[in-house]
């Protein structure tokens, strides 16, 4: 018996697939977030000084996280290639709680910007 601890190729293959789709996702919902920022700055309207400052920086904030999310999801992909390679996966941990501190400041400032935007 080898010292050997990686899985057999159909089953390392598998893997490598999920761990690449996880990163699509990850990609997927970065890029829609900056799109969403880029929308939000060009079509909020903001007829008070109060949210004339908010909505760029709501703006901003949504697509700095998209950004996150991209980068985050390239590292969990990198690092997951590299476990599943040497046998030593283990679940997420970091990753998660920072992109759901981050999505729930996000949140909070979205509020922030609704409730002082007037209605039209």
């Amino acid at each position: 018996m080898s010292g050997d601890h990686r899985p057999e190729p159909e089953s390392r293959a598998r893997t490598h697939l999920a761990n690449e789709r996880t990163f699509l996702a990850w990609f997927r919902s970065g890029f829609t977030l900056i799109a969403l920022g880029v929308a939000a700055a060009h079509f909020l309207t903001a007829p008070t000084l109060t949210t004339a400052t908010l909505v760029p920086l709501f703006s901003m904030l949504v697509i700095a996280l998209g950004m996150c999310l991209v980068v985050i999801g390239l590292w969990r992909y990198r690092g997951g290639e590299s476990r599943i390679e040497a046998g030593d996966f283990a679940p997420a941990g970091l990753s998660v709680v920072v992109t759901s501190v981050a999505a729930l400041v996000t949140g909070l400032f979205a509020l922030l910007v609704v409730l002082l935007t007037p209605a039209s």
